[in-house]
């Protein structure tokens, strides 16, 4: 929501726009949403987006404990394989990197809005992978919102801890929203 708001301030904000994304990015059978989901969301609401992953593979699924049951994991490859389709269907672009502080660089030069996938330790007691949207990035810190904070808060961290800070242990994955 936080993306979609700074590109288009028309955009309403709140629990209805709140859940229809959720429901859209959701991978029923792990906590969590996929980048194919919040670039589909961002898609079908007119907005540009773009996924990039270093692994190419589904977002985080082999770092889930306890691993999930066979028909969970079935349900899993089916719902992220549909939203993929679905997104190349609306033109989401995608492509298979690492994210570094340089590929955050380029999408903000691009005006483009950076969503990541960090630990959410970061901010929390839970080990789960978790979104943010990066909000600028210089020599010393990358910046970004975190959707869990309850007061709105400006984060940051160090450009020499990004390494650890990006990603989820080792699975890395970015979403690109943007106006064309």
């Amino acid at each position: 929501m936080m993306a979609l708001k700074y590109l288009d301030d028309s955009v309403r904000t709140g629990t209805d726009l709140e859940i229809d994304i959720w429901r859209e990015a959701n991978l029923v059978a792990v906590r969590g949403t996929s980048r194919y989901g919040l670039a589909f969301s961002a898609a079908v609401r007119g907005f540009s987006a773009g996924v990039a992953s270093n692994t190419g593979r589904i977002d985080f699924v082999e770092k889930v404990v306890p691993p999930l049951s066979d028909p969970k994991m079935q349900l899993l490859r089916e719902q992220f394989f549909e939203r993929r389709i679905r997104c190349r269907r609306l033109g989401v672009r995608e492509r298979r990197q690492a994210i570094t502080g340089r590929t955050i660089r380029t999408s903000l030069s691009l005006n483009r809005v950076p969503l990541i996938v960090i630990n959410s330790l970061v901010c929390s007691n839970e080990d789960l992978p978790h979104w943010v949207v990066v909000t600028g990035i210089d020599d010393a810190f990358l910046y970004y919102n975190n959707p869990l904070d309850a007061v709105h808060r400006k984060r940051k961290t160090r450009i020499s801890t990004l390494k650890e800070f990006i990603g989820y242990h080792g699975d890395q994955s970015m979403v690109e929203v943007w106006r064309e």
